[in-house]
Parts: C-alpha cells; structure tokens; sequence
C-alpha cells in the first residue's frame, strides 16, 4: 500500500511539474511577444519622430550646424597656435598689446 501511494503521489507530482513548466514556458513565450510588441510599437513612434517636419527638426538641424561650426572653430584654433608656436616673438607682441 506504501509503495502504491509512492508511486501515486510521484505521479501527481509529475503531473503538476509538467503543468507548471508548460505554464512557464507559455507565460515566457507571452512576455517576450509583448516585449517585442512594445519595442516595435517604439521604434514606430521614434521613426515617426524623426521624420516629422516640425520644429524639431528645424532644432535638429540647427543642433548639426553648431556642430559643424564647433569643429571648424577647432581646426581653427589648432591651425592659429602651430602659427604662433613657428613665430614666438610675434606672438609675444600680440600678448602685449592685448
């Protein structure tokens, strides 16, 4: 009799771990479908972003502009202090005078 109701509970057990593996696999399953439901609704929305011709864009290209100018001024200033380093006495004056 001992054996028997073992063997039957181990069944039951057996039973319940299956059904609750397949509910966690189903349950996964559903939030990975919802995540990439939701990642795609998002990338949407940001495309639709970026691509709309309002003021947004107008400070998007106002944000690249300065960008470019920023390393305009740079090169700039690179190129004025190799000058001043090939020619320290005038560099010097112009220290002075300012």
């Amino acid at each position: 009799i001992l054996e028997y109701k073992s063997k039957y509970f181990r069944g039951i057990l057996h039973k319940y771990k299956s059904q609750l593996l397949s509910l966690y696999i189903f349950n996964n399953r559903d939030i990975v479908q919802l995540s990439m439901l939701e990642i795609r609704h998002k990338i949407a929305e940001l495309e639709a972003k970026l691509n709309t011709d309002d003021e947004g864009g107008e400070w998007k290209v106002r944000y690249e502009t300065q960008l470019e100018l920023n390393e305009q001024l740079e090169k700039q200033i690179v190129s004025l202090e190799e000058k001043m380093e090939k020619n320290p006495w005038k560099s010097f004056r112009f220290q002075k005078k300012v």
